[in-house]
């Protein structure tokens, strides 16, 4: 079947030799839709830059969204037709799933019934293979696995009602914190790039103070609003260098959160102008249990209309135009690209 790999380090291609999945008696057959380009983990295992993943030739894609077309006769809690997100592929003689959403057809794995059976060590990461409701489009689902890691995320930094925060990026992990951050009640929230479209964007979708690094001082302009400083400051692009800007606008006891993944993965941080209490807090992805956890919550902002995944997905395209979609992405011409199959 077609599929997008990484046959060796720095290389991306389309082939049509990727073997069809082998289903057992809890796997569910899925016939792919759409899979996210994540300009963070898709890159980084293009470039050989993810933390603890060197395996290739590997099938890429961790953002699928698909329509089960089959199930195995154990599974009961996914039927025909239903709409999954993170269909996977398992590893075999020819390639290295990782995730393998770029393919046509992957599987989903009925993870409650095998714990209900008396399965033992039952891998967690099938927890987040979760159906999305019909009325939702499927070409544009998959966003809700981003969504899903963000609002996780946020969560575990402690973003609440009467909170400061400061969100230091605007690309598609960004402007999903902007928007979650209205919804959740922040006031006063700050926005930084270096992009005016993308502050733009922020600013439509909840951003109230806008701040461009190339045309004012971080700091300054910070200080101006919140003498005392903020409680939250976020890396949502992961670049160390802004761990030691977020020690000059924080608060005594405030908070510097990081979300981006660093393809560099040590800094010298310098805490000279920092209050005297401090914390970082470096979230790099969601367990699959909380993942799991706030799938409702965010379905049903998509459903209501608080979070409209339009907002999100600028591009779709086939898959055999990937060469194009990751171009956008990289140069930031594309907040989120769908590749369909």
């Amino acid at each position: 079947m077609k599929g997008l790999i990484v046959p060796e380090l720095g290389k991306l291609q389309l082939v049509y030799d990727i073997p069809e999945p082998e289903m057992g008696p809890y796997d569910a057959l899925v016939q792919v839709v759409s899979c996210g380009i994540c300009n963070g983990t898709d890159t980084k295992v293009i470039e050989g830059h993810f933390k603890g993943f060197d395996t290739y030739p590997c099938v890429l894609g961790h953002e699928a969204c698909g329509k089960i077309i089959a199930v195995g006769e154990k599974v009961r809690n996914y039927k025909v037709g239903d709409y999954v997100l993170r269909a996977k592929l398992k590893d075999t003689d020819k390639y290295y799933h990782g995730w393998g959403g770029f393919s046509e057809r992957a599987l989903v794995t009925d993870y409650f019934a095998r714990v209900e059976d008396g399965e033992k060590g039952v891998p967690l990461s099938h927890m987040a293979e979760q159906i999305v409701p019909p009325d939702i489009d499927p070409v544009k689902a998959m966003m809700i696995i981003t969504l899903k890691e963000v609002f996780s995320a946020l969560n575990q930094f402690g973003v609440q009602e009467g909170k400061t925060v400061m969100i230091n990026g605007c690309g598609p992990v960004g402007q999903a914190m902007v928007r979650f951050c209205k919804l959740l009640g922040v006031n006063g929230l700050i926005v930084s790039d270096l992009d005016e479209e993308r502050l733009a964007k922020a600013q439509r979708l909840g951003a109230d103070i806008l701040i461009n690094p190339a045309k004012q001082d971080v700091v300054s302009a910070v200080r101006a609003i919140y003498p005392s400083g903020v409680d939250l400051f976020i890396d949502a692009v992961g670049i160390n260098a802004l761990i030691n800007t977020g020690f000059q606008v924080i608060k005594f006891n405030g908070k510097i959160c990081v979300y981006g993944i660093s393809p560099k993965t040590c800094t010298e941080i310098d805490w000279e102008k920092a209050p005297y209490n401090w914390s970082i807090q470096f979230v790099q992805k969601p367990t699959f249990p909380e993942e799991h956890a706030v799938h409702n919550r965010v379905v049903e902002f998509v459903r209501s209309g608080a979070i409209n995944l339009d907002d999100f997905v600028s591009h779709v395209m086939p898959v055999e135009e990937f060469e194009e979609g990751f171009r956008l992405t990289q140069s930031k011409k594309a907040t989120k690209v769908a590749l369909t199959f």
